[in-house]
């Protein structure tokens, strides 16, 4: 007998019901079995697998990559929906599979046939170990459903659920599998003790904060991302766009904490239990629900939860034409509003007539869809969907307001000329508020004009107050009112401003690295740390957040840490810049001229500032006052980062640095 052993991505599946589903309908449970084996082995073959046993209605396969055998078991789901549909469930582990006599064996085995138990139908699970490998890769989500004590299985397993779009969920609660059973006696004695914990804790809850009656708890809601029930799933756009001006609605109530789009959409797709998210937003309410349009029919169903029990304290469907979209957000909003007063001492009834036309509010949706991707691509597209909007009616405020916003975008991120980008923005930024003076975004896009290109403080200050005055929580407002304050090197206003976002938004992934930010140059560098760590916890993909930590740690003399950040960096630009950097602090000088070198050459007509940044690290001084002149040229906008640059510490002294600072209207030290 010969034995053979490997590592492997294993896969485990199984079809759900299929012995009913043979005893009730025979021809079509051979259907199901003959797509199933045929799609199996397509995708497997396809990504490189082989299957290795058929177990009746289920199968064991193995990869020599993760990255295979994970998209293969999303391909074979997406397959399978197609008719006969194949009502499967699939478990995926790593582990060492040996062979004996062509037969797979092994501890790996018997654990993906565990993850796979607890699935239901169009259900993909994975193991920790699974998750570890794949958690970086944006195109793959997932939710951790727990623990598991698993028959036969050493040690309690994490399992997380893939979440990508089409993929069922499962809940806790209602799984089952291959699990140890627990013994009745250790169980009636953890419920006497949880059962006198809770008493305990509830008595000092009800002490200590709720016979206080503190009411402002209750004064927050998240509005979570409408589902799409199109019959083609294909106006996401436009039930994501519902959400968002219900939101947008709800923020005008001054006593109302409404938390942000960023933090509420972060749950989209992931079945998550209400009241845990309700927890991790620091609500006290949700308003959830779902829209299916067909041409100009909608049906939009909403409900509002109270988080602390998941009870319905309302729900209602509407069935309307496009034509009243504007009434029916107002009706909404109004409805919450009037089912919180019960709770919501004091609260003003609030109206928002929506005006405008309907496919100017429809292209809008679209141009908000492919903004918040932020890459250069779908930004273009945003800005190509606002300016049909406007070629429908050129008068409209919020149109006018999302090109200046967009366009905006481009002119920071260089994908456009800067000078040429932020002139369309400040016309379009005009526009907005000659055509709607009581909508923030005018304002909003004036001051990041004034803040980011024409380095009017003062007016940038001006303009910001005045889009605070029209939405008080709006979290974007309050970022650009911190980055002026951090450019004015008030540090107190501008740490109090940007912790303030956090608390508006608070699982958006830019805000802690801001925060961050702001700390290191206040010389909080240690606090830093954990602020840019909790960023990429949100998203350990995010661009900069790795390199400014990697900064962060050269700060600190770290620079090994520093080098293992920025070799991290998700951004090539970024990453560069941080090596560069790095290179020079570990005395690795040839390596760092040839990546200073490279970097000049790539990026010298858009980022003289960062330029100016590397030479005044290696302490170059004449070079980097020489790219400081042509980032003040050119209106760089990074140049607003020009004091209390940590990066810039070597300038100071030179009769230099003073006179930049003054020719900026910056304060002098």
């Amino acid at each position: 007998m010969s034995t053979t052993r490997q590592l492997a991505a294993i896969m485990f599946t199984d079809i759900v019901g299929y012995t009913a589903m043979m005893q009730a309908d025979e021809q079509k449970a051979v259907a199901v079995i003959k797509h199933y084996n045929t799609t199996l082995e397509k995708w497997v073959t396809h990504f490189n697998g082989q299957v290795l046993n058929y177990y009746g209605d289920g199968s064991l396969c193995i990869f020599s990559s993760v990255t295979d055998a994970v998209n293969c078991s999303l391909a074979v789901q997406k397959d399978l929906k197609t008719e006969p549909v194949v009502p499967l469930r699939i478990g995926l582990h790593i582990g060492e599979v040996f062979f004996e006599d062509a037969k797979a064996l092994g501890d790996g085995v018997n654990v993906a046939s565990r993850v796979q138990s607890l699935g239901q139908e169009n259900t993909i699970l994975i193991s920790e170990e699974v998750h570890d490998k794949i958690k970086n890769n944006t195109s793959i989500t997932t939710a951790s459903l727990g623990h598991f004590d698993f028959k036969n299985v050493g040690k309690s397993m994490e399992v997380f659920a893939l979440t990508n779009e089409g993929l069922f969920v499962p809940q806790r609660k209602m799984m089952e599998g291959k699990l140890k059973k627990k013994n009745l006696q250790n169980r009636n004695l953890i419920a006497a003790i949880s059962f006198i914990m809770i008493v305990i804790v509830a008595f000092f809850i009800y002490k200590y904060f709720l016979a206080k009656n503190d009411s402002a708890t209750d004064k927050s809601i998240a509005v979570l991302p409408f589902v799409d029930m199109s019959a083609g799933k294909d106006q996401e756009y436009f039930s994501d766009g519902l959400s968002e001006e219900l939101l947008n609605l709800l923020a005008k109530i001054p006593e109302l904490k409404v938390i942000g789009r960023t933090s509420s959409f972060s749950f989209k797709g992931k079945n998550e239990d209400l009241r845990i998210i309700a927890e991790k937003l620091g609500v006290a309410y949700l308003l959830e629900g779902s829209v299916r349009k067909d041409g100009n029919n909608i049906r939009v169903t909403a409900q509002l939860i109270k988080a602390g029990d998941g009870s319905h304290m309302w729900s209602e469907t509407y069935d309307r034409d496009m034509k009243g979209i504007f009434k029916l957000q107002d009706e909404i909003a109004q409805t919450v509003v009037q089912e919180l007063k019960l709770k919501l001492l004091e609260i003003p009834s609030v109206k928002i007539s929506g005006t405008g036309n309907i496919d100017t509010y429809n292209l809008i949706l679209q141009g908000n869809y492919f903004f918040d991707k932020l890459d250069k691509e779908n930004v273009a597209k945003a800005v190509d969907f606002y300016t049909q909007a406007l070629t429908i009616d050129s008068t409209d405020a919020r149109a006018w307001g999302k090109l200046a916003n967009a366009v905006s975008r481009q002119s920071w991120q260089n994908y456009i000329d800067q000078n040429t980008g932020y002139e369309k923005a400040r016309h379009a930024a005009l526009k907005a508020i000659s055509f709607g003076n009581t909508l923030a975004i005018g304002y909003l896009e004036l001051a990041d004009v004034k803040l980011y290109h024409d380095f009017d403080w003062r007016g940038a200050e001006q303009d910001y107050q005045k889009a605070l005055s029209l939405e008080p929580r709006n979290s974007e407002i309050v970022y650009g009112i911190g980055d002026l304050y951090q450019c004015l090197g008030r540090w107190e206003e501008a740490l109090s401003n940007t912790k303030k976002t956090i608390e508006l938004d608070p699982l958006k992934p830019l805000y802690y690295m801001n925060l961050g930010s702001v700390q290191s140059y206040a010389g909080q560098l240690k606090e830093a740390i954990f602020s840019y760590k909790k960023s990429l916890e949100l998203n350990p993909r995010f661009q900069r957040a790795h390199m400014y930590q990697g900064r962060n740690y050269l700060l600190l003399g770290k620079t090994d840490l520093a080098l293992k950040e920025m070799q991290q960096e998700n951004n090539e630009l970024f990453k560069s810049f941080g090596l560069a950097l790095t290179y020079h602090a570990l005395g690795r000088k040839k390596e760092g001229d040839e990546i200073l070198k490279e970097f000049l050459e790539k990026y010298q007509n858009d980022w003289s500032y960062l330029i100016a940044e590397l030479h005044a690290f290696r302490n170059e001084k004449d070079a980097a006052f020489e790219w400081l002149e042509k980032a003040y040229n050119k209106k760089d906008s990074w140049l607003y980062w020009l004091k209390g640059d940590p990066l810039l510490k070597n300038l100071k002294g030179d009769p230099r640095h003073k006179a930049f600072l003054m020719k900026m209207n910056l304060p002098i030290d």
